[in-house]
């Protein structure tokens, strides 16, 4: 399962509404986990993640904590570099996926996963685990259930356009990382706290009680070797 749909009754009117009437406080527990990732393609079967961010957020979509990294393609050329800005120079000395996967799914673990167009997402990470199950089975129990954020964009403005960029420019927001991974994750978080409004509330309970849990238990089993993140400089 890729991503789950769900209806939302949520009509804020008012750019920005939602930071005059909620206030900012200081962030509590973790709920949601938004995810982003940088490839070098399109397809899941030869192309691969070299940028992967997670940002938790909690019940009132405020930020908690952010984990992300470039990630070393295992010799896959980049040829894209003009959309993500990411070089072959930049990830030669990046840990490759299976080295950070343990910690990125710790990380995620309990939390409701959120991704801006999550089924491309949730194919290439779902390919990534497939390359690195040790035992050759456990891989096909991983999925990474994502709700989508434009699903839930469509149904609060249904005439779109429903990419991150137009988004942040309805709700007067900006990304400071445009197609870093870090920067559209932290932005995609943003931007639902203020789509939702004053109904954030609500919507969040609703999303939470709804939508499955990532457990990542399994990635400790599986008893990979470790390396430190790299964040893009």
């Amino acid at each position: 399962m890729s991503h789950l749909r769900f209806t939302l009754k949520c009509m804020p009117s008012i750019k920005n509404l939602v930071r005059n009437l909620i206030p900012e406080g200081e962030a509590g527990a973790p709920v949601f986990a938004v995810i982003d990732t940088e490839t070098t393609g399109l397809n899941k079967r030869y192309d691969r993640i070299i940028e992967l961010a997670a940002v938790r957020f909690d019940n009132q979509f405020r930020e908690v904590d952010r984990w992300h990294t470039l990630l070393n393609p295992d010799g896959k050329k980049i040829t894209n570099a003009k959309i993500h800005g990411i070089t072959n120079g930049d990830v030669a000395t990046a840990p490759r996926f299976a080295e950070i996967y343990t910690e990125f799914a710790r990380f995620i673990h309990g939390q409701v996963l959120i991704a801006h167009n999550a089924p491309f997402d949730a194919k290439m990470l779902e390919a990534e685990v497939n390359r690195i199950d040790p035992n050759g089975k456990d891989s096909t129990d991983v999925f990474f259930a994502f709700v989508d954020s434009i699903d839930l964009a469509r149904q609060v403005l249904p005439q779109g356009p429903h990419n991150l960029p137009a988004l942040l420019k309805h709700y007067g927001l900006k990304n400071q990382q445009a197609h870093a991974a870090i920067g559209d994750a932290t932005a995609t978080g943003a931007m639902l706290r203020a789509m939702f409004g004053i109904k954030l509330p609500i919507i969040s309970r609703k999303i939470s009680k709804k939508a499955p849990t990532f457990d990542g238990s399994h990635a400790a089993r599986w008893g990979l070797s470790c390396a430190a993140p790299q964040p893009r400089i």
